[in-house]
């Protein structure tokens, strides 16, 4: 984010007739015209909470609602340091990374951006894609639809990677080799105990909510997936 001296002097009191207001030789800053820039900026960046269309790989858009994922900019950090960096002198613009609440994996109007692993659950279909290249297209098993322990829909991001875990709840302990969870205790991981994938076979033999990937796509999948990719999960 480019401050210019014209931004800048746009936080200044002034006058009825337009000029900038001055107190024992200082400035006066306005922080209502700071705050109100601020929050235009939050308002235009900002995705936690919201929804957004997305263009799936077979070629439908849907909207998908942002989760665990998203944006959000620190408004009183941002509103404290610009109201503080005023009293300043300065001639070159100032370039400044804000302050977040929340960060996404990727800045800009796109914090999705071309990075990010797709799982299209009514295809039963997962992919990756870095950089705008579709690198891993696999056939998967997500959560069993009759036992409605369906795997939920949003915009999440891997928060964590572990190597052999053992996974538990009621009922079950499955060992794992690879283990990327999205959301709460909903993860990404291999399932070497099912022989088959994709299809109809989460209708009523699908897994406890996780999305079950074949063994020898998950390992390759594992070593290139970075912490804080975004997963977009829909029907």
């Amino acid at each position: 984010m480019e401050l210019t001296p014209e931004i800048m002097a746009s936080f200044l009191q002034k006058d009825s007739a337009g000029y900038p207001v001055w107190e024992r030789e200082e400035l006066l800053i306005s922080e209502g015209h700071v705050r109100e820039w601020v929050e235009q900026l939050a308002e235009q960046y900002d995705t936690v909470g919201t929804s957004r269309d997305f263009q799936t790989t077979e070629g439908r858009v849907v909207q998908v609602a942002y989760k665990t994922y998203g944006t959000q900019l620190d408004v009183e950090a941002e509103v404290k340091f610009l109201t503080e960096e005023l009293l300043h002198e300065r001639n070159e613009p100032l370039t400044r990374k804000p302050a977040y609440l929340q960060e996404g994996f990727c800045r800009g109007l796109d914090d999705i951006g071309a990075t990010y692993i797709e799982v299209d659950m009514g295809q039963q279909r997962m992919y990756y894609y870095r950089d705008g290249e579709c690198l891993i297209s696999v056939d998967v098993v997500t959560g069993n639809a009759r036992r409605r322990w369906n795997t939920p829909e949003g915009i999440n991001f891997v928060y964590a990677k572990q190597k052999n875990r053992i996974l538990r709840g009621e009922g079950y302990a499955s060992p794992v080799k690879y283990w990327m969870p999205v959301v709460g205790n909903i993860g990404i991981h291999d399932a070497d105990w099912r022989r088959d994938f994709g299809g109809e076979i989460y209708l009523t033999n699908g897994s406890h909510g996780c999305i079950n990937t074949p063994p020898e796509v998950m390992g390759e999948l594992y070593e290139q997936v970075e912490k804080g990719t975004p997963v977009i999960m829909f029907y």
